[in-house]
């Protein structure tokens, strides 16, 4: 059998010289156009983007995205879709780093870095916020919900206001729970109940200590 190489995604650019606590992950492993391009098609599985609606989303020039989403598909991490006289990327589940990749960018560009940013305003409030369901699992669907839960003592209003602007950004409704710090403490100890149901699940850190989701 003849195994053939894929191409390379050329070099990766790393930030030097910042404050590693205060980047993502991804923007120290790529160069900030793939970070955006990347975090749009693999933070959206299933829907396919034409390249105005790419360039449009990752506010990059054209130049530079077309050079990345040729790089990327050549390379077999996104799908190249021809439909009439369009032409749609889509991130490819034939990758052989797929799982990875979506997780990377759930966890840092995409849905948990938007999610993130939404709740810094009461994240002095916050013990811990996790989001779990199907976004953590790696099963959502292009229509699937973000379940959140955050744990703290703060004004819901607040927080409403808050997940609010996560689901104007990540388009797509946010449902979340609230438990105070004293509700969140009794109901860990509680077996077989939602919260012992969801801790036994797989998350995605938002904010707080992960010591508290184990």
């Amino acid at each position: 059998m003849q195994l053939t190489t894929a191409p390379t995604l050329g070099t990766i650019e790393p930030k030097m010289g910042t404050n590693l606590l205060d980047k993502s992950l991804s923007s120290v492993l790529f160069g900030k156009t793939r970070q955006a391009v990347l975090a749009l098609l693999y933070s959206h599985p299933d829907e396919s983007f034409y390249l105005r609606q790419v360039i449009r989303a990752t506010d990059v020039g054209q130049g530079s995205v077309q050079r990345e989403l040729r790089r990327l598909s050549e390379a077999g991490v996104i799908e190249r879709l021809g439909r009439g006289r369009q032409v749609y990327y889509q991130a490819s589940r034939r990758c052989p780093i797929f799982s990875e990749l979506h997780g990377l960018m759930l966890k840092t560009a995409g849905l948990a870095e938007v999610v993130r940013a939404a709740l810094r305003p009461v994240a002095g409030k916050v013990i811990v916020a996790f989001v779990y369901g199907s976004h953590a699992a790696g099963t959502a669907t292009a229509t699937s919900d973000v379940d959140l839960l955050v744990a703290g003592d703060m004004d819901e209003v607040t927080l409403h206001g808050a997940v609010r602007e996560a689901e104007r950004q990540v388009g797509r409704s946010v449902n979340y729970t609230l438990l105070s710090r004293e509700e969140f403490a009794r109901r860990r100890k509680e077996r077989g109940g939602f919260l012992a149901r969801v801790l036994a699940g797989p998350k995605i850190l938002i904010l707080g200590n992960s010591d508290e989701v184990r």
